[in-house]
């Protein structure tokens, strides 16, 4: 048995495995493993050494944990990446879309992997402070670092359950780690505003009328801005829309889908069904696009029927009629910022704060903002409407009057 240092300054752990006992070993003849100090090749060199000692005691391999000896990389890729493909991972059962599991995928690659890839399962559950200290160390730079210590508990969950670990030390750890970043970011957001005041959304839309006047924007561009502002939806919900979604004999709109950034139709958050009264600034340009789409479909061979989609573009390749990339939108509202750098700093979910917020200061009653934004709870609504709490004064007149009762009482008495 030896440590030896490595050219790159990690620590080679070499242990031989007695040769009666190798069959326990996966016929093995030697333990190797780099690491990164010497302090953990000297804990790992200890652990092999008491390993080896227990299946001489023993002479049974049900007595070692081999499986727990798999590096968290292998494990990641080999065990876990096809249960979770199949929603079995997590508390919510749930397969997930082509867009999560390609999210999950970066944070592993980017974070998580870079930080434990190299440990094996049981020197991870056995060590909790390596946890600990990278994933603190990781908080202070990256914002959701609840999403890594969510995947991060979910592959020691699933070790556990298949018996890969004698039960998930990791998980208790943590819920110890804080976002501090996330909470600063979430501060300067606060201080800067996440929603337009009255002042700053009527400068946008008059800056948005300018470039269509001048033909600087199109009229479904246009209509894209205005609809996703006046309904205010999630910009993946109006992305979604299809003739069929909107009825002109009534006035009537129904946000039942939204589309994916693979361009596939889904659920709108929380599978809501929402049905909304157009508004009245909207219903005659809308009318107008949906006959110049009409036009422009026929001309290259195309009927409008009620399943195309109501906003749809040319892309770079040349391809016509091809439903909204997902940054569509943020590249119009970038392209009339360039055009007008005096305007304030917006993006299409700033659009949607800034309805609930605007409709808070006009008098609407959180209940009612809660349902038109399709939010399944207020505290959801409260984060979106940027208004203080305004305490009405019938709270305080309450109180003077049950003050003026119980004196009125006393004198009557005297």
């Amino acid at each position: 048995m030896t440590i030896s240092k490595t050219k790159s300054g990690s620590y080679l752990v070499e242990v031989q495995y007695p040769k009666k006992l190798r069959p326990f070993f996966d016929n093995k003849r030697r333990y190797k493993k780099t690491l990164p100090s010497l302090k953990t090749a000297k804990i790992q060199e200890a652990n092999v050494l008491m390993q080896i000692e227990q299946v001489r005691k023993d002479d049974s391999p049900s007595s070692l944990e081999t499986k727990g000896e798999m590096l968290f990389s292998d494990f990641y890729h080999n065990v876990f990446m096809d249960i979770y493909v199949k929603g079995a991972t997590g508390r919510t059962r749930v397969v997930p879309t082509v867009e999560t599991i390609d999210y999950q995928k970066s944070i592993f690659r980017l974070h998580i992997l870079p930080m434990f890839g190299n440990y094996s399962l049981n020197y991870l559950n056995n060590h909790k402070e390596i946890v600990i200290n990278e994933l603190t160390m990781k908080s202070a730079t990256f914002s959701n670092i609840r999403n890594i210590k969510s995947y991060t508990r979910q592959v020691f969950d699933l070790a556990e359950a298949m018996d890969y670990i004698e039960y998930n030390r990791v998980g208790k750890v943590l819920n110890m780690v804080a976002s501090p970043y996330h909470d600063q970011l979430k501060k300067q957001r606060q201080a800067k505003g996440e929603a337009l005041t009255a002042q700053e959304l009527l400068d946008w839309l008059e800056a948005l009328e300018e470039d269509y006047q001048a033909g600087k924007i199109t009229l479904m561009q246009h209509l894209l801005f205005l609809l996703t502002l006046h309904v205010g939806d999630r910009k993946s919900e109006t992305y979604g829309l299809q003739w069929r979604h909107i009825d002109l004999k009534t006035n009537s709109l129904f946000i039942i889908q939204s589309l994916s950034k693979s361009k596939k139709l889904k659920d709108t958050k929380g599978h809501k069904f929402t049905q909304l009264t157009i508004p009245e600034e909207l219903v005659s340009e809308i009318a107008e696009w949906k006959a110049q789409q009409a036009e422009e479909l026929a001309q290259i061979g195309i009927e409008q029927t009620p399943d195309q989609f109501v906003f749809t573009y040319t892309d770079f390749r040349g391809h016509m009629n091809v439903p909204l990339h997902s940054d569509y939108l943020n590249y119009r509202i970038k392209s009339i910022h360039h055009r007008h750098p005096e305007l304030a700093k917006l993006h299409p979910h700033k659009l949607r704060h800034t309805f609930g917020t605007l409709a808070r200061e006009g008098g609407a009653s959180l209940e009612d903002i809660s349902e038109a934004l399709t939010h399944s709870d207020l505290a959801t609504t409260k984060i979106y409407v940027n208004t203080p709490d305004v305490i009405s004064t019938k709270v305080h007149e309450m109180f003077v009057n049950r003050l003026k009762k119980e004196s009125t009482k006393k004198r009557q008495i005297i």
